[in-house]
């Protein structure tokens, strides 16, 4: 009995202190965070946080260790999304240049709604990063209470949710200049529509399920209008397959920038809106109206029509008395083909389109706001 009472005794020795050394591992994950955070404020406190700081080769390296130690947490803690832990600091880097080009940008007298959107982007991804310093600072006061198992801390899951959804936007479109840029050129286009059709400025507004509907439409119209190289490049972000792609730096082009169907749609908007603008200045309304304004009234009637719907006015009566049937049923037969198209742009991949409308949603909203500060939760 005195033999198995001492084995017993060493079995739970050892039991006990293998658990108090697992609980201390998983703990070791937060404390190395909260040393480079606090490394961090240390050398802002000395240097001031100014853009040389930036430059500081010992500041660089440890927010790369910090940003590192999160996505380890992340990838562990994180069970609400994906867990990623390829997140890394040039995102966060590239959301500060963000920042500092929109800063020229209005110092120079540019205020547009382009710019806007850009801040939006970049703005998240700094501010979810200043989020999960503050939760570090917070929980270096009272460490005993973190749950060694670090996806049951609900405070610690709800940062690294919110630093893995913005900085994943940050890394994919932020850190792509051309397709930053697309985003912006819709978001002012939107902005443009919202002047021309009110009943869009009303489904931002609400929310409405029927913005989601007509966004597609926009983002197509906008291209089909004039295919610039970042308004494809939005596009090609959600339809690869549909999009030839060059590498950067490379003298090679590809056979074609879009497939054989995308270019028998393009050809099918320039058809009808041909159609349009030799109604339009066959009708009495065109008067004496330049080939400009006869060709942004015909642009017009298009953009009415994909957001008011048919169940709208008569958009090409109302706009173009005199209108010919033959144009009319050419408008009617262009939106049905854009529906196919639209509908396409939202299946494909899912998950890549409800990133894509969510963020144009936040940008045309002003910046959806982070949640009101709430009690601090481990």
């Amino acid at each position: 009995l005195v033999a198995l009472d001492t084995a017993w005794a060493s079995f739970e020795h050892k039991y006990i202190a293998e658990l108090i050394e697992i609980e201390e591992k998983a703990r070791r994950l937060i404390v190395q965070a909260i040393e480079h955070e606090r490394a961090l404020q240390l050398l802002e406190a000395q240097h001031g946080d100014t853009e040389a700081l930036q430059q500081l080769p010992e500041y660089c390296e440890e927010l790369k260790r910090l940003v590192g130690c999160i996505a380890h947490l992340n990838s562990v803690a994180n069970f609400r999304r994906k867990g990623r832990d390829d997140l890394g600091v040039d995102v966060l880097s590239d959301a500060v240049l963000t920042l500092r080009r929109c800063d020229g940008s209005e110092q120079g007298g540019e205020q547009d709604d382009s710019l806007a959107a850009a801040r939006i982007l970049a703005t998240d991804v700094v501010e979810s990063f200043a989020a999960m310093r503050d939760y570090l600072r917070e929980v270096e006061r009272c460490l005993e209470r973190v749950d060694p198992h670090l996806c049951n801390n609900l405070g610690l899951v709800a940062r690294l949710v919110d630093w893995e959804e913005s900085w994943e936007v940050g890394t994919r479109y932020v850190q792509r200049e051309k397709l930053l840029n697309g985003v912006c050129d819709l978001v002012s286009a939107i902005r443009v529509a919202q002047r021309l059709a009110p009943a869009l400025t009303q489904m931002c507004d609400d929310c409405d399920v029927e913005l989601f509907l007509v966004l597609p439409r926009i983002i197509w119209l906008r291209f089909l209008a004039e295919p610039r190289e970042h308004r494809m490049e939005l596009l090609r972000s959600l339809l690869p397959h549909r999009f030839g792609e060059q590498k950067d730096g490379s003298s090679v082009k590809p056979p074609r920038l879009w497939d054989a169907e995308v270019e028998g749609f393009v050809e099918k908007y320039h058809c009808t809106l041909q159609s349009l603008v030799g109604a339009l200045q066959s009708s009495s309304a065109a008067g004496a109206m330049s080939a400009d304004v006869v060709q942004k009234l015909a642009w017009e009637v298009l953009l009415k029509r994909v957001i008011n719907g048919a169940g709208g006015k008569d958009i090409c009566g109302s706009l173009a008395p005199g209108l010919g049937e033959q144009a009319k049923a050419a408008v009617e037969d262009l939106v049905h083909e854009l529906e196919r198209w639209s509908i396409e742009l939202q299946r494909h991949c899912p998950e890549d389109w409800n990133q894509c409308s969510a963020i144009l949603v936040q940008c045309l909203s002003g910046g959806s706001p982070k949640q009101k500060p709430v009690p601090f939760r481990v």
